[in-house]
């Protein structure tokens, strides 16, 4: 499986160092749907396909905090929390939001912080991440399989990480998130 690295630095609009990321998942052999489906085309196809599915598709925009809380004043809340923990760290988030996707997944590796950790994996980068998949169910898009190997990567650290925690509902106070900016599922759908 791949690192969180590569999966943001695929997750980026494709730009000419994005080929040797490319190279990576091919040589993983980690995601043959996403390969086969990006193989054939060129780089100006590829760009074409990434803002179809994340910039012109609302309900796969790659800002978390948006399938999160959608425009409701509690994103800017979550923004701000998130622009302060990300702050120390030189994450591409320069010039994107900080629930940006990528930048998330690179906060990931940066992140000592366990209970940190699964709170932004289990709470906010999980379900947002449900809803953009829901939302190409029936697309055969590569962009999906990317997505879909992303959901694993960060259900499967859930699973390890989770294994030491103790009790079954975990909440931890964080720099990103505090109680009132956070809402169940339910709340959120």
């Amino acid at each position: 499986m791949l690192d969180y690295k590569t999966l943001a630095n695929l997750l980026e609009y494709p730009h000419e160092k994005w080929s040797a990321d490319v190279v990576m998942a091919r040589e993983s052999d980690s995601m043959p749907a996403f390969i086969e489906g990006i193989e054939k085309l060129s780089r100006s196809d590829l760009q074409e396909l990434y803002t179809r599915t994340f910039d012109l598709n609302p309900t796969c925009a790659l800002e978390i905090g948006y399938h999160l809380f959608g425009e409701n004043y509690k994103r800017g809340e979550f923004l701000a929390n998130l622009r302060e923990t990300e702050a120390p760290f030189d994450l591409g988030q320069a010039n994107q939001l900080p629930d940006y996707l990528p930048v998330l997944l690179r906060l990931l590796t940066k992140l000592d912080d366990e209970d940190l950790r699964v709170s932004l994996i289990g709470e906010c980068l999980i379900p947002a991440l449900e809803k953009m998949l829901a939302s190409l169910k029936d697309s055969v898009a590569p962009y999906r399989f990317l997505l879909e190997a992303v959901h694993a990567k960060l259900q499967s650290e859930i699973g390890v990480v989770a294994v030491g925690a103790t009790g079954s509902n975990m909440r931890a106070s964080l720099p990103v998130l505090d109680q009132r900016s956070i809402r169940t599922p339910r709340e959120l759908f």
